[in-house]
């Protein structure tokens, strides 16, 4: 018996049919474009925000400074809590980057939420974070800190590391610092992953797949390196000057600007009467020879012996020896 021959129209049913699926199938093997986002722009946009905290610290630190001095210390932890919270809410609570990330077009992505689409063009795309993670960054960022900071400020207080009568106390401290210990081992294997992929700088984001992407694709990052070059210069200019400062002879320094500073005769009497090494009266004089300026005899016989080259800090001449002052005969003690 001959089967029957199917519709005409029935291949375009079929179609139909199975359209979506192939679209969704041609979906689920379409990838992510990968994106690689700078690990420079995401440890200095941190490093920004705490910079940002500070210098809002260090104003509000001088609204009260008529006030007792030491009333904000006991409140410290209150008060970084509430500069932070006052970032939070006018950065991440209102979809807006905070201050460093803006800096270095950063913007927080929902990584739980970023679905392969039709159009991917850049691979930055996807949502911002929900409340629920902003509410949850802001009781780990703002409300964790504050907790731990005062938690270990009482537990130093009151000595729990110390009280051996008392052994809940002492298993807390030691809880204390446990946890510690492996809240920062923890830290410290997160960073060694975010090197690797360039993902989650710290737990908390890790914990809450808050992804820090480039907020504009076409945005470079700008670098000027005027400031860089001045702070090494700096740098290697104090490291010389703390090199070759325990190498240099006050005396001879004295020497080579005395005669730009002031001339010998300006000199008042009470300058002359005065040990001009430690500006005292000495209390044991001795002249120093050849130029006879009054000395203590202690200032003026450990610098002869620390320089034989000594010379007067008075007149810059060279002291080949010293003597009592006030002696009839004196006994001239050479160098």
């Amino acid at each position: 018996m001959a089967s029957i021959p199917p519709p005409q129209d029935e291949w375009i049913d079929t179609y139909q049919k199975l359209l979506p699926h192939w679209q969704s199938l041609a979906l689920s093997h379409q990838k992510i474009i990968p994106i690689s986002i700078s690990r420079v722009n995401q440890f200095d946009a941190g490093r920004l925000d705490i910079e940002m905290s500070a210098m809002l610290k260090e104003q509000l630190v001088k609204v009260f400074s008529l006030m007792k001095p030491g009333m904000l210390f006991q409140y410290e932890p209150e008060l970084d809590a509430f500069l932070e919270f006052l970032i939070w809410r006018f950065s991440i609570w209102v979809d807006k980057p905070t201050p460093g990330n803006a800096l270095m077009n950063l913007r927080y992505r929902d990584e739980r939420a970023v679905e392969t689409r039709a159009k991917v063009r850049t691979g930055l795309e996807g949502p911002g974070l929900t409340n629920a993670q902003k509410i949850w960054y802001c009781i780990a960022t703002v409300g964790g800190q504050y907790l731990w900071a005062r938690l270990q400020s009482f537990s130093a207080f009151r000595r729990w590391g110390d009280s051996e009568q008392r052994p809940l106390a002492r298993r807390a401290w030691i809880l204390i610092q446990r946890i510690e210990a492996l809240y920062k081992a923890a830290s410290f294997g997160n960073l060694l992953i975010f090197l690797y992929t360039g993902r989650y700088r710290n737990l908390i984001e890790r914990a809450l797949r808050a992804r820090l992407v480039y907020g504009t694709p076409n945005m470079n990052r700008a670098v000027s390196f005027e400031y860089m070059n001045r702070q090494l210069v700096w740098n290697e200019f104090s490291e010389m000057l703390l090199l070759l400062l325990p190498l240099l002879n006050s005396s001879t320094v004295k020497g080579l600007f005395g005669p730009f500073s002031k001339d010998k005769s300006s000199s008042s009497e009470e300058d002359v009467t005065t040990c001009p090494i430690c500006q005292a009266s000495p209390t044991t004089p001795f002249l120093a020879l050849p130029c006879q300026h009054r000395y203590c005899y202690y200032c003026l016989r450990t610098r002869c012996a620390a320089s034989p080259s000594f010379r007067c800090s008075r007149c810059n001449e060279p002291i080949i020896a010293m003597q009592r002052h006030g002696v009839i005969n004196p006994k001239i003690s050479s160098q």
